[in-house]
């Protein structure tokens, strides 16, 4: 990485907690190497792990992993942390920014993304074109309500358009909205289920992220960026290469959002 890249990605980082600590965030700074639980590596296989007298330890590979271990194994208070630093995956190492909020209800994931996407267009000067949102729990819905087999959960992420008009059949709403452009999926699935709470906070996210010459997609085949997530989930994008901003739910009340600091995210 050249000087002028370096040092972006530091004016970044600083700038970053910066905003974050003046939003009332704990700013934190841990060692990389952390013990090791099996969970860890259920959400990230490929964990460098090694042993010292008998006791397994791993070297820190995602951020949302450590502050979470680390916020059950105090019981702390604190609901709201940021951070900046290196994690290694893969045997490669790179920098990661971002935030974690427990118990977080909509209004902090509201504000937390407009913050975010404020800090892209002040601090990086770059604007996002495209934001792209899903929630597992839509398909589980209309597995409820149109009784389908659970079958049908990975021909929807694999848009497998065929296979799914086999299990339903052309005229059905949820082969319609597979069939249809991904641009037309948030009408379709807000005339079935507009009122439940997933659309509700979709909706209200869409309000709050998307305006002017912004996209926003909700894909029923979009896989969650991290295996942990297990609610709402975006990535947003300035280029249509990789995401600069990337968040979701996990843990049943906890919002995580990070940063894509690495060259093609923000640098």
């Amino acid at each position: 990485m050249s000087n002028p890249l370096i040092l972006k990605k530091l004016s970044l980082g600083l700038n970053y907690l910066e905003l974050l600590n003046q939003d009332g965030y704990t700013l934190v700074d841990m060692n990389m190497i952390e013990p090791f639980s099996v969970e860890d590596k259920q959400h990230h296989p490929t964990n460098i792990i090694f042993e010292r007298n008998s006791q397994l330890f791993a070297i820190r590979s995602d951020w949302t992993r450590t502050l979470l271990n680390y916020n059950q194994a105090f019981a702390s208070n604190v609901r709201k942390y940021g951070y900046f630093g290196p994690v290694v995956r893969e045997h490669d190492t790179f920098y990661q920014a971002g935030a974690e909020i427990f118990k977080a209800d909509e209004s902090d994931i509201i504000e937390s993304l407009n913050m975010h996407l404020n800090f892209i267009k002040d601090f990086a000067e770059q604007k996002i074109t495209t934001i792209v949102v899903n929630n597992d729990q839509l398909i589980d819905m209309f597995i409820s309500k149109f009784e389908l087999d659970e079958s049908i959960k990975p021909l929807i992420y694999d848009k497998a358009v065929s296979d799914i008009e086999k299990i339903t059949d052309s005229d059905h709403p949820l082969y319609k909205i597979m069939t249809a452009t991904v641009s037309s999926q948030l009408e379709l699935i807000n005339d079935i289920f507009e009122t439940t709470e997933v659309m509700t906070f979709i909706n209200h996210f869409k309000d709050a992220a998307a305006g002017g010459e912004t996209k926003f997609i909700l894909d029923l085949s979009f896989r969650s960026p991290q295996s942990y997530y297990n609610g709402f989930y975006f990535q947003a994008f300035s280029n249509y290469d990789s995401p600069v901003l990337s968040g979701g739910e996990y843990n049943s009340n906890a919002f995580g959002i990070g940063l894509n600091l690495s060259d093609g995210g923000l640098l």
